[in-house]
């Protein structure tokens, strides 16, 4: 095979077994789980699901899962998938046509969801999921969610960081980026999310995405006139008013992270 699936896992108990399935329907390669210090029995899921499971002896954070995840394969590409996350549609066969072009190092898919059935699910839908592609960019920051890796380039510009807890992925893309590769962000590529997020949960992947190292000062002023003015009036165009108490929640959340 051109490729190994790889699924970063820290906890995901409720979620794991439903993507390694899908991954195990969709192709015959090697899918290896990395456990990141788990303490639910996520890794005990995915052996019986079939995956081969790395586990790491202490929970070190997604840069270090990553890295650790390209280390144990050894083919040309790595697919990575988030453990709450399945393909919408053939993700593979269109990945795998990217990476014929020998400058593109990465390509990845656009998260979505379906409808939202909680006040949580609403708003995630509607401020971590909204951005929809409309075009294809192929200079996009790469995202890992799900995405096909080219090993060589990531090999190239030094790989995950494993000392990152978050961010570890635009962190690469950055590098890619500067190093003359393309990274695709093909709009008619889409994941699934099928988490039953928490509000704690959803407001953690929010800071992790936007501001994964924290903010203060400015940064974190203008945060709060967006959330304020930009986020709480969304949701009440939406008629969700629960959802803007969410909302007012980011920027002190953001700031709780340092």
């Amino acid at each position: 095979m051109k490729f190994a699936v790889v699924i970063p896992a820290y906890n995901v108990a409720p979620t794991l077994a439903a993507t390694i399935q899908a991954w195990r329907a969709a192709t015959p390669a090697s899918i290896v789980v990395i456990d990141d210090g788990s303490s639910d029995n996520s890794a005990d899921i995915a052996s019986r699901a079939g995956a081969n499971v790395i586990r790491l002896a202490q929970n070190s954070g997604r840069g270090a899962a990553r890295a650790r995840g390209m280390q144990e394969t050894g083919t040309p590409y790595v697919l990575m998938c988030d453990a709450a996350l399945k393909p919408e549609g053939d993700f593979i066969s269109p990945a795998l046509s990217w990476l014929e072009e020998a400058r593109v190092a990465a390509v990845f898919a656009h998260i979505v969801q379906p409808e939202g059935r909680t006040v949580v699910e609403r708003w995630r839908g509607r401020h971590l999921f909204k951005s929809q592609p409309v075009a294809l960019n192929r200079r996009a920051l790469l995202a890992t969610g799900l995405c096909m890796l080219r090993r060589e380039a990531i090999q190239e510009t030094g790989g995950f960081d494993p000392t990152l807890r978050s961010g570890e992925d635009a962190h690469l893309g950055h590098r890619l980026l500067g190093a003359g590769w393309d990274v695709v962000a093909d709009p008619a590529l889409r994941a699934e999310c099928f988490s039953r997020d928490t509000a704690n949960s959803v407001l953690a992947r929010y800071a992790r995405w936007n501001s994964p190292r924290g903010l203060r000062g400015r940064r974190w002023l203008r945060q709060l006139a967006y959330a304020m003015r930009t986020m709480v009036r969304e949701d009440l165009r939406a008629r969700d008013p629960l959802a803007a108490f969410l909302s007012l929640a980011v920027p002190f959340y953001q700031l709780r992270r340092r």
